[in-house]
């Protein structure tokens, strides 16, 4: 194939921009909306544009380090030779609970939307929620093992379909909005938007895990950017569009007490083909989400592994796949044995959009270190970006990330304690790890600070 194509040992153009895409564009486009509408009303657009700020910084982020060192695990490497080697472990360590969460979100989702069609349609079965999601997430690890080539194939498949179901959505909610349904803005105060905002960055972060990719991508230093570009332009109107028709057409009261509420909404406003094709999107959205989490995330661990600050094992590549199957399967397994016992969808997506948000921090702290520690890398990269504006990103960064802390801190202490005290506990399994080491001689920490010689390309 070309380049540009999508079937090929490694990804192309094409072929990354539907992973992000479908990343983005998952099944928490339509599960968030609703209920977080019901909590903060109207103001759920606010928190959405607010929630893009943070993004932009990542895109720029992303933009500038993907292009100076183009690796697979890409947000493990910049912190950890960029950073600091504690803080390059952190990464990874913060991110597998996080993934859980994430993996549970969006079976709860997926078993959301299969509950509404079950009701809605009389001769469909009702399938109980545990099996839906064990009947979601165990494709998915399958899948991820058999290699980067599969997913891409299926992802582009996949995204097709959303996209045709969110505009099944969007073009006639345009012309049903009632714009009395937009006020108050924020009818239980500020509080709840804030929850909105962190909540709503779950679905963003796909942006930066085109990072992640890295060395899979053809040509990764020119496509990262234009990636990045042609996902942007197409995740962001789309979603922007689905809450802006959503929130317009229905009143948050009445959206608050729905299940699968974009489905339920287009049911009660427009023609059931539509709303099959919506149906559709949401289904694909859960496939897309979980597909691209499995694939970023295995190779952050991967590359972690190669350094040996987390298990060695966890980096095995697969004879036959290529794939990182024990990372795949590490982030994979767990999910599944706790699934019983999940909380709710926000819940879990403020959960994972939190040690999101601590890797933006770490990764503007590295964009600043970027032209000091590897200047070569910064001046000759193919898109680089003016020092005024690489010192304006990683600071805004740094300070949005932790605002964003600190303020959910006021509204979920306790989530935000157990997260603190999964970081230290890190720390913990960090100092007896470099101590083994020592113990026989390898300098762990200076390892976790020099680039591989296939990053050095």
């Amino acid at each position: 194939m070309s380049e540009h194509g999508i079937i090929d040992t490694e990804v192309g153009l094409i072929g990354a921009t539907v992973l992000i895409i479908g990343n983005v564009i998952g099944v928490s486009a339509f599960v968030l909306p609703g209920p977080l509408a019901g909590d903060a009303g109207p103001g759920i657009i606010f928190a959405l544009l607010l929630a893009l700020i943070p993004l932009t910084f990542g895109i720029l982020m992303s933009l500038q380090l993907g292009s100076a060192i183009p690796v697979a695990g890409g947000s493990y490497v910049y912190a950890s030779r960029l950073v600091g080697p504690f803080w390059g472990f952190l990464l990874p360590w913060i991110t597998i609970p996080g993934v859980w969460a994430g993996m549970l979100f969006i079976g709860l989702g997926f078993a959301e939307y299969a509950g509404f069609v079950a009701d809605t349609i009389s001769f469909v079965p009702e399938i109980p929620d545990l099996a839906l999601i064990y009947g979601l997430l165990v494709p998915f690890i399958v899948l991820n093992v058999l290699g980067i080539k599969m997913v891409a194939i299926v992802q582009f498949m996949m995204v097709s379909l959303i996209v045709v179901g969110m505009l099944s959505f969007i073009v006639p909610g345009a012309f049903t909005i009632d714009t009395s349904n937009y006020t108050p803005l924020f009818p239980e105060g500020t509080g709840p938007a804030i929850v909105a905002v962190v909540s709503l960055y779950f679905p963003l972060r796909g942006f930066r895990l085109v990072v992640e990719l890295g060395e899979e991508m053809k040509n990764p230093a020119k496509n990262i950017p234009r990636v990045l570009g042609l996902s942007a332009a197409i995740s962001l109107s789309l979603l922007v569009g689905l809450v802006v028709v959503l929130v317009g057409t229905t009143n948050y009261e009445v959206l608050g007490g729905m299940d699968a509420a974009v489905a339920q909404v287009s049911l009660d406003n427009f023609p059931a083909p539509l709303t099959a094709l919506v149906l559709i999107a949401a289904a694909m959205g859960a496939l897309t989400s979980i597909n691209m989490t499995y694939t970023a995330y295995s190779r952050l661990l991967m590359r972690a592994g190669r350094d040996d600050i987390i298990p060695a094992a966890i980096a095995r590549v697969h004879d036959r796949y290529d794939s990182p199957y024990v990372a795949v399967l590490l982030l994979g397994i767990p999910p599944l044995l706790v699934a019983p016992f999940s909380p709710g969808t926000v819940t879990l997506s403020v959960a994972l959009s939190l040690t999101i948000l601590f890797g933006l921090a770490v990764a503007g702290v590295a964009l600043w270190n970027l032209p000091k520690v590897f200047p070569d890398r910064y001046e000759y990269s193919l898109y680089k970006l003016p020092p005024w504006l690489l010192k304006l990103t990683a600071v805004g960064a740094v300070v949005s990330a932790m605002l964003l802390w600190v303020l959910v801190s006021t509204q979920l202490p306790i989530m935000v304690g157990v997260l603190a005290a999964w970081m230290v506990l890190g720390y913990a399994f960090y100092r007896a790890r470099i101590a083994y080491f020592n113990k026989r001689g390898v300098d762990l920490e200076s390892r976790m600070e020099r680039l591989h010689e296939n990053e050095q390309l």
